[in-house]
């Protein structure tokens, strides 16, 4: 009843001030969860591994969205880091104008990621400290990982400004990977990004042809095509190279706490 009786302006002013409020409770949450999730992360990774490789864990994510990051500024859309998850990081922005530029946006991600790979790799070409080709491998795997053609994941977002049947190409390595992997964990993701997969694909494939959204010039179309195919494939080289030439399960013994 308080409120019929106070004045329109003042009732505005209490309303903003009401939700500045609201903001900095959840901006107070978000912060603290970050700080559980890096401090998490740091512990588990830093005690089974070494602090070297947790430190650089957690800058192969925030490279890959520094990535999106970047070139969503390019293109001058609103984009802020939305923090990290229990599986990664991501960003917020403005949704993009067409797919042309979401591709654009998701391209950026692996494209950085993937030279953060090569530089680990310098590194350790340099000194030899294995933490670094460790790093090399992982960064180089998550990234590619994430070219997989399906979305949720960078691939899918990417080849829907190419076609629609390449979306249903990256089922059969999701499979492969649910089948193979043995960590209970990793096959959760898998089965999510399979449902969420399925899901958006076939949104997708109905809007294709009607929705203006995925209008893209054949000009466009090469070029996406060529870059994506450049990428995987530099990607999927690079960790063929590193699992060929080392024993990754001796590298990550070799720089463990616990031999």
């Amino acid at each position: 009843m308080f409120l019929m009786f106070v004045p329109f302006k003042l009732y505005k002013e209490l309303q903003i001030i009401g939700k500045k409020n609201l903001n900095k409770k959840l901006d107070v949450r978000k912060m603290l969860f970050n700080t559980l999730i890096i401090s998490f992360t740091v512990l588990i990774l830093g005690f089974a591994i070494n602090f070297k490789y947790a430190v650089g864990y957690l800058s192969i994510l925030i490279v890959h969205e520094l990535g999106h990051y970047i070139t969503a500024k390019f293109l001058k859309l609103n984009v802020t880091f939305g923090g990290f998850t229990p599986i990664g990081a991501y960003i917020t922005h403005e949704d993009p104008k067409n797919c042309k530029e979401n591709a654009l946006i998701t391209l950026g991600g692996p494209l950085l990621g993937g030279i953060l790979g090569l530089i680990c790799y310098i590194i350790y070409y340099i000194t030899g400290d294995y933490t670094f080709l460790a790093l090399s491998f992982t960064a180089i795997t998550i990234n590619l990982s994430n070219l997989i053609p399906v979305k949720p994941l960078d691939g899918g977002h990417i080849v829907e400004s190419i076609s629609p049947i390449l979306c249903y190409i990256g089922f059969p390595f999701l499979i492969y990977l649910f089948i193979s992997v043995n960590n209970l964990k990793s096959k959760v993701i898998l089965l999510f990004i399979m449902a969420a997969g399925a899901y958006q694909t076939y949104n997708f494939t109905i809007k294709y042809k009607t929705d203006s959204y995925y209008k893209v010039d054949k000009h466009s179309k090469i070029i996406f095509i060529i870059i994506y195919s450049l990428l995987v494939l530099s990607l999927a080289g690079s960790a063929i190279y590193i699992y060929n030439a080392f024993d990754y399960k001796c590298i990550f013994k070799n720089i463990s706490r616990y031999k």
